[in-house]
């Protein structure tokens, strides 16, 4: 449903077929679906978009590394926040309040079992803490300049071919 209607949400984007098509083209066999639902969330976050005016929308959650492989409640919920006031969605969050202090308390508990851990992730946070002045800020696109962009890379993967990728 979309946010605050009874619509049903209908994906079905017109680069889909034209991507079936041009396989078509190429000679290789598909099979078009009958189905007109969302596919997943990302398809819903595009659709969104687009419907906004949006070229396209893409929101990704930053986790410590050590923790890739777990469920992480906290990112999900700083995922849904971005997206919602991104898209000027309702999107009631408040579930994801006692999973994301129970999950700390699970990440707390189990670095504390270990001195090894203890210390390697209090080094992260120092570190972090330590450079949080000077993390980078998203560049607009009016300033970034490709042809430089290019240049650089160029001479990146140039050096990286005669061995001196230090």
């Amino acid at each position: 449903m979309h946010a605050g209607t009874a619509e049903p949400l209908r994906v079905s984007p017109p680069e889909a077929v034209a991507y079936l098509l041009e396989l078509e083209a190429c000679g290789m066999r598909t099979r078009r679906s009958r189905y007109e639902g969302p596919t997943g969330i990302a398809t819903i976050v595009m659709d969104a978009a687009r419907q906004r005016g949006m070229a396209l929308c893409n929101v990704r959650g930053q986790a410590p590394h050590y923790l890739q492989r777990a469920t992480n409640p906290a990112v999900s919920r700083a995922l849904l926040t971005a997206v919602s006031r991104l898209l000027d969605l309702e999107l009631d969050l408040s579930p994801f309040e006692a999973a994301v202090r129970a999950f700390r308390t699970q990440c707390d508990q189990a670095v504390a079992q270990d001195a090894a851990v203890q210390a390697y992730v209090r080094q992260l946070e120092q570190d972090y803490d330590a450079t949080g002045a000077e993390a980078p800020h998203p560049q607009r696109e009016e300033d970034l300049n490709s042809e430089q962009l290019m240049h650089e890379l160029e001479d990146f993967l140039r050096q990286e071919r005669e061995g001196r990728g230090d």
